[in-house]
């Protein structure tokens, strides 16, 4: 079996059999020649379709994405080329989660507000917004969820009103970026939603365009009050890989497309795949080379000046020991800030498109918080954020 993988996947090498012949190749390339390969394992930054891939060659049988959106994938071309695809739905959920988590209790200690004093309205309960939900209920976070596609296929799931997501403080984003049929995403704000006096925190760490960017800055420019503007987090972008730069600027936290990075989430985005492929291929993984376990113990430890961080009174913490958070952000304002840009610059837009996948494929990867050993006397209110999803 020869398969053609990004370079940029982790884990993969680690976890394929030995039978199986392995190539890398640069997703930053463009797309790579397909010839000669029973499968293709590929990221969601290679989009394929009948325009970016015009010709897929006959003795191709499988293509995987390391990831768990599709939307960079059509499926029916696919399939009309009789080709199967699989992917690793759920991957990451615990690694947003975690990132929305720790941006919320970011914002409030910058604000000097109380998280549990606001209610959250997390649009979207797939994988993402259910982890979100988990961590919300384990430390006694009011939310509401919004998601009626799901309402439809699941009795015991209900839907929240459009309208009670307007009296929510904090808003956090977890839909798949759909651009039509009967509940499209596309500018899901403000097409469906607009921002309300109410609303004192977006996030946005599901899918560029789900969010009109414009409305976001008008609307802040319409406010004369700074403690009355409208406060956002971004990790996903509707120009990606050329964020706008001024929304970068005004951003309480900009990362360029990292809130699913973790170890645990990369493990699991490999494995997925690699079970879809394998059983395609009616085959099992049968040597040495499969260390699942041992990956999955690894585990960072924390020093007692991190446990110093935090604050049993409030119920938050000081995260910027647990999560790279303040790294990201710092890195993205960098690379969009660099001197000598011009506006509507070609080479410059060029430099930031490349530099933004750059920061994508060469951050550290973090630990997820279960898998990070703390010193004792951990208040005990405070562990549920920490406990396996």
């Amino acid at each position: 079996m020869r398969i053609l993988a990004d370079q940029h996947i982790h884990y993969l090498d680690q976890l394929i059999p030995s039978y199986a012949e392995i190539v890398h190749y640069d997703s930053s390339e463009g797309i790579p020649r397909l010839e000669g390969f029973d499968a293709w394992i590929l990221r969601t930054v290679t989009k394929v379709n009948p325009k970016t891939v015009p010709s897929l060659p006959e003795e191709l049988k499988f293509i995987g994405s390391a990831s768990a959106g599709t939307d960079h994938i059509d499926r029916e071309y696919l399939s009309d080329n009789g080709i199967q695809f699989d992917h690793s739905p759920g991957c990451n959920a615990n690694a947003v989660a975690e990132y929305v988590l720790t941006s919320m209790l970011t914002w409030c200690s910058s604000t000097r507000r109380e998280l549990s004093n606001h209610k959250v309205g997390i649009i979207g309960m797939g994988h993402t917004g259910g982890a979100l939900a988990k961590k919300l209920d384990a430390i006694g976070v009011s939310y509401a969820s919004y998601d009626p596609p799901k309402a439809l296929r699941e009795e015991s799931f209900r839907s929240c009103h459009l309208d009670t997501l307007k009296d929510c403080d904090i808003l956090s984003f977890h839909l798949p970026y759909i651009d039509q049929g009967r509940y499209p995403t596309h500018h899901f704000m403000p097409d469906i939603l607009s921002l309300t006096p109410k609303h004192k925190l977006i996030i946005n760490a599901a899918r560029g365009g789900i969010i009109k960017e414009d409305y976001l800055l008008r609307h802040n420019e319409l406010i004369s009050l700074p403690n009355k503007k409208i406060s956002f987090v971004l990790d996903v972008w509707e120009t990606e890989p050329v964020p706008d730069k001024v929304l970068v600027n005004l951003a309480f936290i900009a990362t360029p497309h990292i809130a699913g990075y973790s170890k645990q989430a990369k493990i699991q985005a490999s494995k997925g795949v690699l079970r879809g492929l394998l059983s395609f291929f009616d085959t099992e993984w049968t040597d040495s080379k499969w260390q699942h376990e041992q990956m999955d113990s690894t585990k960072t430890k924390l020093g007692e000046a991190s446990h110093r961080g935090f604050n049993k009174k409030t119920n938050t913490l000081s995260l910027s020991v647990l999560h790279g958070l303040h790294n990201y952000d710092n890195e993205m304002r960098k690379l969009i800030n660099l001197p000598g840009q011009g506006a509507d610059s070609g080479p410059f837009n060029t430099s930031i498109a490349r530099g933004f996948q750059a920061l994508r494929n060469t951050i550290e990867l973090r630990n997820e918080f279960a898998h990070t050993t703390f010193p004792k006397g951990l208040p005990d209110d405070l562990r549920p954020v920490f406990a396996p999803d």
